[in-house]
C-alpha cells in the first residue's frame, strides 16, 4: 500500500537586496553607508537596502533603495549582482534574503544625504567602517573582494576616475582598493603592455613637469568578466 507523503510546511521567506556602492574620495576607497531610523538596528549604520516590491526587477530594486535612502540620483557607472546572503538567522524579523549589489558611483559623487526613514548618509572609509547592522559588514568584505578581482579581470578601475586620468591616479585607485602599495615602474609597464589605455593627447598641468593624460582604450571592455 503506498503512503502519501505530505511535503513539509513551507517557509515564508522575505526577498530583499543590499547595496555597496563605492567611490573615490580624497584617494581612499568609500562606501556609501546609511544610519537607520527603524528597529531592527535603529540609529545603527548599514548598507542602503530594502525589500523588494511585487513586480519589481532586483537591479530596479537595488537602485530604488540607493537613491531613496541617501538621495543619490546618479546613474551608477556599473552595477552588478554578486552574492546572494540567505542565512537563517541573519535578520531577526524572519528569515529574509538579500541579493547583494556592487555598485561603483560616478568621478566626484560626494555630496549626499539621507532620505526616507533613514537618520543619515555619509561616505565612510570601506576598509575601517564603524559597527554594521545585520551582517552588513560580511556583506561589504565581499563587495571589496569582489572589487578587486574585478581590477585584475575587468579593469574596473578606470569607472571609478574621470574620462582622462594620469597614471598616478589609476594607480591610486588599485593601492586604494587593494589596500596596498605598489611598485610604481612595474605597475606602468603592466598596465601599457595591455593596450587598455591610449594617450589622449592633453597633458595636465601643475607643479613640476606637465602629465600625460590617458584614456580608456576603445575596444577595452569594463566591467565585463
Amino acid at each position: 500500500m503506498n503512503r502519501l507523503i505530505l511535503p513539509p510546511q513551507a517557509t515564508q521567506v522575505g526577498l530583499a537586496v543590499d547595496v555597496a556602492a563605492f567611490a573615490m574620495h580624497a584617494g581612499e576607497l568609500r562606501a556609501l553607508l546609511v544610519q537607520r531610523g527603524a528597529l531592527p538596528h535603529a540609529r545603527d549604520w548599514a548598507l542602503p537596502g530594502g525589500f523588494v516590491h511585487p513586480g519589481e526587477e532586483l537591479h530596479e530594486a537595488a537602485l530604488r533603495e540607493l537613491r531613496t535612502e541617501t538621495t543619490v540620483q546618479l546613474e551608477p557607472r556599473h552595477l552588478e549582482q554578486f552574492y546572494t546572503f540567505g542565512e537563517v538567522n541573519r535578520d531577526p524579523r524572519g528569515r529574509i534574503v538579500s541579493v547583494a549589489h556592487l555598485a561603483v558611483l560616478p568621478h566626484g559623487t560626494v555630496h549626499v544625504t539621507a532620505g526616507g526613514h533613514t537618520l543619515g548618509a555619509e561616505w565612510l572609509s570601506a576598509h575601517q567602517p564603524p559597527v554594521l547592522a545585520f551582517d552588513h559588514r560580511a556583506i561589504l568584505d565581499k563587495a571589496i573582494g569582489r572589487l578587486q578581482l574585478r581590477l585584475e579581470y575587468a579593469n574596473l578601475a578606470m569607472e571609478f576616475l574621470p574620462d582622462t586620468f594620469t597614471l598616478p591616479e589609476l594607480q591610486g585607485v588599485y593601492e586604494a582598493v587593494l589596500n596596498r602599495k605598489l611598485d610604481k615602474r612595474n605597475f606602468r609597464k603592466r598596465l601599457l603592455s595591455q593596450g587598455i589605455l591610449t594617450p589622449s593627447g592633453e597633458r595636465r598641468t601643475g607643479v613640476g613637469r606637465p602629465a600625460q593624460l590617458y584614456r580608456r582604450a576603445k575596444h577595452a571592455r569594463v566591467g565585463a568578466l
